[in-house]
């Protein structure tokens, strides 16, 4: 992810119980405790440790998260970043030594097409087995 400028920066020897809450970009250096929320970029530094759900478009983690990570577009974990906690993104890239413990769900969810097209399978697949006669598995027929 290319480095900007962040609009809000918490400096490592800083304590934040609380939410945050950004139309622009975030930097944590320090320990937060609480919901971040931004509307751009949330950078984890490698000094960070956070506790409690993040949101953003894009989310670069160095440090340590515990919690809920959404990135609406694009999450990168470096070597040195740990997430503790489920990912929801659409882009996910995880650099060789980074750790992570949760689950994962990228893209958008194709549960209503699946199930409109597995019953139409599901009967083409009866019909074409009734006409092969299946005979292996009919017990009523001797080979």
């Amino acid at each position: 992810m290319e480095t900007t400028q962040a609009d809000t920066v918490i400096g490592v020897d800083v304590n934040v119980k609380g939410n945050l809450n950004n139309k622009g970009s975030i930097q944590i250096n320090g320990t937060v405790e609480g919901e971040i929320k931004s509307d751009e970029n949330i950078t984890i530094g490698e000094t960070a440790d956070v506790s409690g759900p993040i949101l953003a478009k894009n989310i670069l983690v160095s440090g340590k998260v515990t919690g809920t990570v959404t990135a609406t577009d694009k999450l990168e974990v470096d070597p040195t970043g740990t997430i503790v906690g489920d990912i929801k993104t659409k882009t996910l890239i995880f650099r060789e030594g980074a750790v992570f413990n949760g689950t994962c769900n990228m893209g958008e969810e194709r549960k209503a097409e699946t199930e409109k097209t597995t019953p139409e399978v599901a009967g083409e697949q009866k019909k074409e087995d009734q006409q092969k006669g299946s005979a292996f598995w009919d017990k009523s027929k001797k080979n």
